[in-house]
């Protein structure tokens, strides 16, 4: 779409409750690439929580319904432990590695206090990053964003107050607003 010409604008419409943090900066990075050739509007259906908000906040508009389901900015992980499960089914494993962190992410023991601390530092550096990334694109002070953020949700209605959503509008008021913006006219 980018690149297309032809296409003047583009209307996001955005209906997640989130997901990777990966696969969300990847999103992001292309929002951020195509609104230096076109502008990005993002029109928030039910939801657009956690890394549904993590991609929102790089467009140019934000438009969201009053009930909107948005914010959730937190970031958590999950370590599962299936070895008493699996040892109670006669399932076993023996292990060799190489390093004393190796299998730092096998499922089938328990972790290591130093894992935990490990893992704590990585959700920790991605929730910062979070924060600093909304920040910078909704152009709110990094203390004002933690204020609001440690994964709450908020009503479209109460993101435009606090500053995480521009306008309180449905799809066609972003479409509306992306026309305006691209110098459509009535095209």
């Amino acid at each position: 779409l980018r690149e297309d010409d032809s296409i003047k604008a583009i209307v996001l419409r955005v209906n997640s409750p989130g997901g990777s943090a990966t696969a969300s900066e990847v999103i992001l990075r292309e929002i951020l690439l195509t609104r230096k050739e076109k502008p990005v509007v993002v029109s928030m259906g039910n939801m657009a929580a956690s890394g549904g908000y993590w991609i929102a906040a790089g467009a140019n508009q934000i438009f969201a319904e009053e009930n909107s389901i948005t914010g959730s900015i937190g970031v958590f992980g999950l370590l599962s432990n299936i070895q008493e499960i699996a040892n109670n089914n006669g399932v076993t494993w023996d292990v060799v590695k190489t390093g004393r962190f190796a299998d730092i992410g096998s499922n089938v023991r328990p972790k290591t206090e130093e894992e935990l601390a490990i893992y704590q530092k990585s959700v920790s550096k991605t929730y910062d990053l979070f924060l600093r990334k909304i920040a910078k694109y909704r152009n709110l002070p990094k203390n004002k964003v933690h204020e609001i953020a440690q994964g709450r949700i908020w009503s479209g209605k109460e993101a435009v107050k606090i500053g995480l959503v521009d306008r309180i509008g449905g799809l066609e008021a972003a479409i509306a607003h992306a026309a305006e913006e691209a110098e459509l006219g009535k095209d």
